[in-house]
């Protein structure tokens, strides 16, 4: 088109958008910047697109994870990712009339980030009973969950007369009653609510050549009831009966069920029983740590209303391997026992003897062990913690008390859980003797192995469905199986 000016200028207007102006060649040499990994909830940095030539549209085939856009104008690829998505190949094109060139961008979308505290669930603690919180980290794309470092919560208590709780996450039952514990990290806030409940009591009593033990004894509020039964409880080497009780979750137990609980404490700066081929002072020193739990069961008894019948024992680890000492050397005590993550310590791998196993009558046996235990391996043998004993199998363990309590090979199995089954041998061998079942539940989780912490998340060294102790190599418990509500339905059938 054509204007003539007063000056008799001519000025020429081009039209734009007309075919005249489509380029002349089509897109080349399209990039992204891939892989891209991202985390569900968080707002990603957008991706710019590099590529040579004009480019009308953009698409993606097929379409880009939920809350992710793109621009189908600037090839601007951006948003917030909703949901976790496997790792995917999302073809990108930039196209004109004249054709177009396309990439591919590899994302993934990791589970949006959570925190959580452990215990998960709400629990119980008596009064003068102490145990650690824990808030810990998962998803966001890291293998492996991160316990956050407890000085950088804030932690609170709704009601510190009831219970107090330190920087550091421990807390401390006051008096009988329920609080709810709140732990803030960041812009996080996870709350969990805490029963009082019953006494822990500290208590010493003179065992004869030994002079002043100790233990600690859980009681639940009295409900007039007649005597209650009463569990034997041992913790593991190294550990204490404050440990012990909050590893297993047994006062939880104990108060639902009205039972006495005595936790009991090991010998040596490094506390240990002496369980035969382990552990410690209390095994080098032949410590006659049978003697010293009849002597606490005289004293429960003295102080308590117990039931004679129903009194049993259980521990773990090094506590576990001494519960099958006392299955051998107190039946005419115990009612039952129920071992977990340490097995018969009557000899070590090689068959070396440290004692003699002649229990006064069948007793039921109860062992749970994790299969990916690598302190005391479920095979036997060394392990990765700090005693030297070579360790008597599980399995071998297993076949001794069947022997022992006049059981056949007929065994019912049940899947207690997705990592858990359960074998039980309850037929005689001889029906005109008296017999006592004999069970083992093997754990048998995926093997989630830290191998620079030295932590399995998820079974290892540790009581199912209790929580990790607080050291820094500690093991991670499976929490689909609970073994304290296990081995209560085992010893009180």
């Amino acid at each position: 088109m054509r204007w003539l000016l007063p000056s008799g200028a001519l000025l020429l207007l081009v039209a734009c958008g007309g075919g005249d102006s489509d380029p002349a060649t089509a897109p080349s040499a399209l990039s992204y910047p891939s892989p891209q990994e991202f985390t569900a909830g968080v707002l990603i940095m957008p991706l710019s697109p590099i590529v040579t030539g004009t480019v009308t549209s953009y698409s993606s085939s097929p379409a880009l994870p939920a809350g992710i856009t793109l621009n189908t104008t600037t090839g601007l690829i951006g948003g917030t990712p909703t949901s976790a998505v496997a790792n995917t190949n999302y073809t990108i094109t930039a196209r004109n009339s004249a054709g177009s060139a396309s990439c591919l961008v590899a994302i993934t979308i990791n589970a949006p980030v959570q925190i959580a505290l452990e215990p998960a669930d709400s629990t119980t603690i008596g009064v003068g009973q102490r145990i650690n919180m824990f808030l810990v980290r998962r998803g966001g794309g890291a293998l492996f969950p991160e316990y956050i470092d407890p000085n950088l919560v804030t932690w609170s208590s709704s009601n510190l007369a009831r219970a107090a709780i330190d920087a550091n996450g421990l807390v401390a039952g006051m008096s009988e009653g329920t609080t709810t514990i709140t732990a803030q990290y960041q812009s996080l806030t996870v709350q969990l609510s805490l029963q009082v409940s019953g006494s822990f009591t500290a208590l010493t009593l003179p065992v004869a050549q030994q002079g002043t033990r100790r233990y600690s004894i859980y009681v639940p509020p009295t409900v007039g009831i007649g005597p209650r039964p009463l569990i034997i409880s041992m913790h593991g080497g190294g550990g204490t009966a404050q440990l012990q009780a909050a590893m297993s979750q047994l006062v939880k137990l104990a108060q639902a069920q009205q039972i006495v609980v005595a936790f009991l404490e090991g010998n040596g700066v490094i506390q240990t029983f002496n369980a035969g081929d382990c552990c410690g002072t209390a095994q080098t020193q032949d410590i006659d740590d049978v003697a010293y739990v009849r002597a606490v069961i005289d004293d429960v008894e003295a102080r308590n209303a117990i039931n004679s019948s129903r009194i049993f024992a259980t521990g773990f680890s090094n506590g576990g391997m001494m519960s099958h000492r006392l299955a051998c050397a107190l039946a005419d005590r115990l009612a039952g026992i129920a071992a977990v993550s340490g097995a018969s310590g009557e000899f070590d791998r090689t068959g070396t003897p440290y004692y003699a196993c002649n229990p006064a009558r069948p007793i039921p046996v109860l062992h749970i062990h994790d299969t990916n235990d690598r302190n005391y391996p479920y095979a036997g043998g060394m392990g990765n913690g700090i005693s030297s004993t070579d360790y008597y199998p599980v399995d071998a363990t297993i076949s001794d008390w069947i022997a022992r309590n006049n059981l056949g090979n007929q065994a019912t199995v049940v899947q207690v859980s997705p990592t858990t089954s359960c074998t039980t041998y309850a037929t005689p061998a001889d029906s005109s003797r008296a017999s006592a079942r004999v069970a083992l539940c093997r754990v048998d989780p995926p093997d989630l192995y830290d191998p620079a912490n030295e932590v399995v998340f998820g079974g290892g060294h540790s009581w199912p469905g209790g929580i990790r102790s607080p050291g820094q190599k500690s093991d991670v418990p499976v929490t689909d199986f609970n073994a304290s509500n296990y081995l209560w339905s085992f010893l009180n059938p």
